[in-house]
């Protein structure tokens, strides 16, 4: 049995044939046979699938998108979709036609639904590497965080300037090298739920394996991309706002006769400059982060790089900023609620030692007693953190790749390329999958 290869040759010249094949040309017409060399091709295969851009850099040489196979009729019908029209086909998680919000959080839902045990693996494998090593750091620290603590409690004096300093620079390299780290975890969740949604869309489960090889296979892209929008949105606001609080700090240091000095401190006057220019550009930064927020399933969808997924983000997003932000910020309340929900049993486990103090409830607690327990609750604090995370990571990633997706079916037609690529016999999806026989 011939199975189709994902490529569709133009209609013949209707005026009649055309010259004949060069002498020792292979066949070209409908009776060619695939070349042994050539594997099973998948129409979710990335840039020559149905998901690359008509005309553009990354879409199939010869030919445009065709009508659905086997259908004759014009795309959509013209009554459209809706009242007393057809119904859009729905092959997978969504209809293929422009989605309203609730089709987007739907399909958002149906794609964890029909993905779960590919995107639970995926995100268990990064926050549970995330979280490890956070336990590491978090033991080795408390340990030297501890002696410092005991130390300066036994002496009742306050730190002098050096120590003040190294703990700066050393928390600073923490936080730096976590927030990186988390990054890349997160750009490779982002990459895996890309995915896992083009096979969905189209009906089709991706099996583990192909999610984790295409994510794998494109983490450094999203994660380039990420760190490009993170350095001109984040990073400046958080730059301002530190500023404005080491500010703060140093007017708090500075009318206390005991406070050792701390040349590193800004200026007070710095203050209100630091704290009110970090929320300007914190308005700034959720503006650009609209804007290029659909560039993760860029990369995914059409294997673009960094640099040039951005640039097709931010042409999806023109004219439809406020309905990307409105959506975007639905899915995050939705994901940020159901995090929430999955920490407390874990906050309220970590608080339980703080609840019993050590010296009783006359005397005063014992140090040492007091910071174990704070240990623990951080302990459960990230347990918690791990779980809610694992659990609910990709669901906002799902509901930005299906904005990209909407984008794209309203300005592209990419709804009728979609069509076509889901009526097609689906056997093999993928490379290495056991052909159907006939």
């Amino acid at each position: 049995m011939t199975h189709d290869s994902g490529r569709h040759e133009p209609p013949g010249d209707p005026a009649g044939p055309g010259p004949g094949p060069a002498p020792g040309a292979a066949p070209t017409g409908p009776t060619a046979e695939p070349s042994p060399q050539a594997g099973p091709t998948s129409p979710m295969a990335g840039p020559t699938g149905p998901y690359a851009p008509a005309g553009g850099p990354h879409a199939p040489a010869a030919v445009p998108y065709g009508p659905p196979a086997g259908a004759g009729a014009p795309w959509p019908p013209p009554g459209g979709w809706g009242w007393g029209a057809p119904r859009p086909p729905k092959p997978g998680v969504i209809p293929l036609a422009p989605l309203g919000a609730g089709d987007i959080l739907g399909g958002a839902f149906a794609a964890l639904g029909r993905a779960w045990k590919q995107l639970l693996g995926v995100s268990l494998l990064v926050f549970g590497f995330l979280g490890l090593i956070g336990g590491v750091v978090l033991f080795t620290g408390y340990q030297g965080f501890e002696e410092a603590v005991l130390e300066l409690d036994a002496r009742s004096t306050p730190p002098d300037t050096d120590t003040v300093r190294s703990f700066a620079v050393g928390l600073g390299a923490l936080w730096s090298g976590m927030s990186l780290l988390l990054l890349l975890g997160t750009s490779l969740v982002q990459a895996a739920a890309a995915a896992a949604l083009r096979g969905a869309v189209l009906g089709r489960t991706v099996p583990f394996g192909t999610v984790w090889r295409q994510a794998w296979s494109r983490v450094w892209a999203v994660a380039g991309g990420n760190l490009l929008v993170a350095l001109a949105t984040v990073v400046p606001v958080f730059g301002l706002l530190f500023l404005g609080w080491l500010a703060l700090l140093g007017i708090a240091f500075s009318s206390s006769p005991d406070a050792p000095e701390l040349p590193l401190l800004p200026p007070g006057w710095l203050a209100p400059v630091g704290l009110l220019g970090g929320l300007g550009l914190g308005l700034a930064g959720i503006w650009l982060w609209v804007r290029f927020s659909l560039a993760p399933a860029a990369v995914v969808f059409e294997g673009l790089g960094p640099v040039a997924a951005l640039r097709r983000s931010a042409r999806l997003v023109r004219g439809a900023w406020w309905r990307v932000f409105g959506i975007a910020l639905l899915a995050g309340v939705i994901a940020a609620f159901a995090t929430w929900l999955l920490q407390m049993p874990f906050q309220f486990l970590g608080a339980v030692p703080a609840a019993f103090p050590s010296g009783g409830p006359d005397g005063p607690p014992d140090l040492a007693a007091a910071l174990t327990a704070m240990a623990v609750g951080l302990a459960f604090s990230l347990v918690g953190t791990v779980v809610a995370q694992a659990v609910t990571a990709p669901f906002s990633p799902l509901v930005h790749a299906l904005l990209y997706v909407d984008r794209r079916i309203r300005t592209e037609d990419l709804a009728r390329s979609l069509a076509e690529a889901a009526a097609r016999d689906p056997w093999p999806p993928y490379h290495g999958a056991p052909a159907r026989r006939a």
